[in-house]
């Protein structure tokens, strides 16, 4: 159930960002990225394996989606990394230790500024070392930086029902019955 729900909510904000937010005429090119939030709030609550492959799989739709206006796979790789780093650091240095635990809106929310920053910073210097005409370092900074900023207002349309869904379905709340011979059995 946790994982279907997850799978819809973050298809939903693939759609809503090939479909909405990429043509919405914004002056400084770069809108909010609601995919890096769904990707980042996924890699919080799941391992590494598991948010390289969500963020695989939501960089491919929306390569693939129109209007895709860079090289194919540049999403996919990306938010395939970015998962996985998210995920692998923050159960590296988590207080908890455990994979399932209950994340924090701040802490996801923070997360996800940090990753969106990363992820622009990463299409800029794709751009410069393939050496993009369109992208220029002064121009490059102010897109990343009005971007990450523009991610971070917006993300908690997207965070935060994936958070709550995350926390309220733990995985293991569905995985075992306990009965007569368990420590908190009947």
């Amino acid at each position: 159930m946790r994982a279907a729900l997850t799978f819809a909510m973050v298809t939903v904000a693939v759609l809503a960002q090939a479909t909405v937010v990429n043509r919405l005429p914004f002056d400084w090119v770069a809108g909010p990225d609601l995919v890096v939030a769904a990707v980042a709030v996924v890699a919080l609550t799941t391992g590494p394996a598991a948010a390289a492959g969500c963020g695989f799989a939501a960089g491919l739709a929306l390569d693939a989606l129109p209007p895709a206006e860079h090289t194919l796979g540049t999403h996919a790789l990306l938010l395939c990394v970015a998962g996985y780093a998210v995920s692998l650091l923050h159960h590296n240095t988590g207080a908890s230790g455990v994979m399932d635990s209950r994340v924090p809106a701040w802490t996801a929310l923070g997360v996800t500024a940090v990753t969106a920053l990363g992820m622009g910073i990463s299409f800029a210097v794709i751009g410069l070392l393939t050496g993009d005409p369109a992208v220029d370092l002064i121009g490059a900074a102010a897109t990343v930086g009005l971007g990450a900023l523009a991610t971070v207002i917006a993300s908690p349309l997207v965070v935060l029902p994936i958070l709550w869904v995350r926390n309220a379905l733990a995985e293991t709340d569905f995985a075992t019955v306990q009965g007569p011979m368990s420590p908190g059995g009947w």
